[in-house]
């Protein structure tokens, strides 16, 4: 059963990227949010998948599970990459970021579904530091062509000079 899709993070957070709530030019915190820069993907079946501890997307690690890495079985949100965060079975990926303690962020990024397995309903849940989120989305009328993209974002406090930021 395949849940959420992720595209595009940022802390400024963003897909994601991270910023200080002061700052007046926002600047992504995060290495390779949009996933571009990861295995390469066979056109069939479009995908890779990678296992709990891979480190083949540059910047992030397969924190549980496994992750489907994908390259053209759908559009991407930004750029041409993309995750299924249950690949094989429920996933998860991770990223340690640079941060200021007591300063504010904002986490943005990408959320879709795969349409092509049930449930309707998938669901992504986020930490950063001590802060953690669940975020859903229906991918009722939705395809690989249409995925449907929706931002989300999630702000937080840095507890520490390093956070990590978890999917």
């Amino acid at each position: 059963m395949r849940y959420a899709v992720l595209a595009g993070v940022c802390l400024m957070m963003a897909g994601s990227v991270a910023r200080t709530a002061d700052e007046t030019e926002a600047k992504n915190l995060v290495v390779n949010g949009s996933f571009e820069d990861g295995p390469e993907v066979p056109s069939d079946p479009g995908w890779v998948t990678l296992e709990k501890d891979a480190n083949g997307i540059k910047g992030w690690v397969v924190s549980r599970g496994t992750v489907d890495f994908i390259g053209s079985y759908w559009k991407a949100a930004d750029g041409k990459g993309s995750l299924d965060m249950n690949g094989n079975e429920v996933g998860g990926i991770k990223q340690t970021i640079a941060t200021v303690k007591g300063k504010k962020y904002k986490l943005t990024f990408q959320l879709a579904g795969n349409s092509d397995l049930e449930p309707k309903m998938k669901e992504l849940t986020v930490e950063v530091g001590t802060t953690k989120k669940a975020f859903s989305f229906d991918t009722t009328g939705k395809s690989r062509e249409d995925m449907g993209w929706k931002p989300q974002e999630l702000e937080f406090t840095a507890d520490d000079d390093k956070t990590t930021l978890e999917f």
